[in-house]
């Protein structure tokens, strides 16, 4: 006969039950715990991924537009070839040259001398001939040499404004309390091709000075000036990128960029890769943080056309046609450079989606493998599965929307000819392929008696 236990010992079997229920509920709360952890962790490193990119993306640009000669020099280079910045140039040059020269205080002089009765029209002649000269420097402007000119000032006041915001001022001219820079070369380089059309103007000879970029620039103002016979202000071909107190800010203000820019980037890889490792599902957070990342760029993209705009709208009217060629160039080159990185994102992001177990993506990797091995059993004569009856039945849908995709991309994309013809050859070699599997398919259909 076999002990029976007392109720103290059902007491404490009921104690011990429960105290094993605890412990397990405790063992089963942790990795919860933890979980829920790794998934908090896991979107604050999402969003500091997204805050990085979102300034590491123009920062990088801005930099190596800016530091990177010839970068810099595609983006303005062509700019001397436009018609809105020629006419710009040429209204420029053409005003600063009659305001020094006052030739209407000289027409003036030479009609009360003449003809004191035409003194009235000294202020339309001197329109006329203003218009006259902005015409013949606008030619100028266009030529060949002036380009070449463009070029080789544009590249050294990439250098000097690169250095000066390095910390190395001593490369550009300080009057007085402003850092400047001198075009005197570009604008006098314009008045020589001009000197025949200012020698009839002002009624002498005028043989203009060689300046070149080392001529120190007082002396360049003063040889030019005395070559016009006038007296030029010392600020003449030269305009001022720093006041003398500002620039100290300003070097500390770009060295600050570039290490915030080196930190983003840093901090955005990091962030990523922490994001990734700590996340309970991977291929979920890296869907999210692609397609975060593909608004940031699109937003930015928006926002940058936008106030490209507006800077337009704040210049004067006369020269907007000119502001909106330059910050046109400029932009051309954040959005060339912001679609590249577009593709790569959707790029990983299709790779990413079509790779997941998800259901459908499963689907439909095996309708491609079904489709794959049609095509190649139709190359090679062996049996054909179901995907090549289907493809057989809807050959002239899928022929159609081929194409039809096809149309809709070189609607929407800007592509170079070589990548038309990549895209021409694909598109041909789809179409080819469709035709061989579904004709195959209806051979076996036939052959069968289906």
């Amino acid at each position: 006969m076999s002990d029976q236990g007392g109720p103290e010992d059902l007491d404490s079997i009921r104690a011990e039950v429960d105290r094993l229920k605890n412990e397990v509920e405790k063992l089963e709360a942790r990795p919860q715990k933890r979980a829920r952890l790794r998934k908090v962790f896991a979107v604050v490193f999402i969003v500091l991924a997204v805050l990085a990119f979102s300034a590491a993306t123009p920062g990088v640009w801005a930099r190596r537009t800016v530091y990177d000669s010839d970068r810099y020099l595609a983006v303005v280079g062509p700019l001397a070839s436009d018609p809105a910045i020629q006419e710009a140039l040429a209204r420029q040059l053409t005003q600063a040259v009659f305001t020094a020269v006052d030739v209407q205080a000289k027409v003036q002089a030479a009609l009360a001398q003449r003809a004191p009765k035409l003194g009235f029209v000294a202020g339309p002649l001197t329109s006329s001939l203003q218009g006259f000269v902005q015409d013949q420097a606008q030619k100028v402007i266009a030529s060949d040499q002036f380009q070449r000119f463009w070029l080789s000032a544009n590249e050294t006041l990439q250098k000097q404004v690169v250095a000066v915001l390095d910390g190395n001022s001593a490369v550009l001219t300080v009057q007085g309390n402003q850092v400047v820079f001198n075009y005197l070369p570009l604008l006098n380089d314009a008045l020589t091709q001009l000197s025949g059309t200012l020698s009839a103007i002002l009624n002498r000879q005028i043989t203009l000075p060689t300046i070149t970029p080392d001529t120190v620039p007082s002396q360049a103002v003063a040889s030019l000036g005395s070559a016009l016979g006038v007296t030029l202000p010392p600020t003449f071909g030269s305009v001022t990128l720093f006041q003398g107190d500002e620039l100290t800010s300003v070097q500390d203000a770009v060295s600050i960029f570039n290490k915030t820019l080196i930190l983003a980037i840093v901090l955005f890889i990091l962030s990523v890769a922490l994001a990734l490792i700590l996340s309970t599902n991977r291929r979920r957070t890296l869907l999210q943080l692609l397609t975060a990342l593909i608004v940031v760029v699109v937003l930015e993209r928006r926002f940058a056309i936008a106030e490209a705009n507006n800077v337009v709208s704040m210049a004067k009217p006369e020269n907007q046609a000119a502001v909106q060629a330059i910050i046109g160039a400029f932009l051309s080159s954040l959005l060339l450079a912001t679609k590249r990185i577009l593709w790569v994102l959707f790029l990983v992001l299709v790779v990413a989606v079509i790779t997941a177990p998800y259901p459908w993506a499963v689907r439909a990797r095996a309708w491609v493998a079904d489709v794959s091995r049609a095509g190649l059993g139709a190359v090679r004569g062996a049996e054909l599965g179901p995907a090549a009856v289907w493809i057989g039945g809807h050959r002239d849908t899928l022929m159609l929307a081929g194409a039809v995709v096809a149309a809709i991309f070189l609607l929407f994309a800007s592509i170079s000819l070589g990548w038309f013809l990549v895209l021409a050859v694909v598109l041909v070699l789809y179409e080819l392929a469709v035709y061989r599997v579904s004709a195959a398919s209806r051979m076996e259909t036939a052959e069968v008696g289906i």
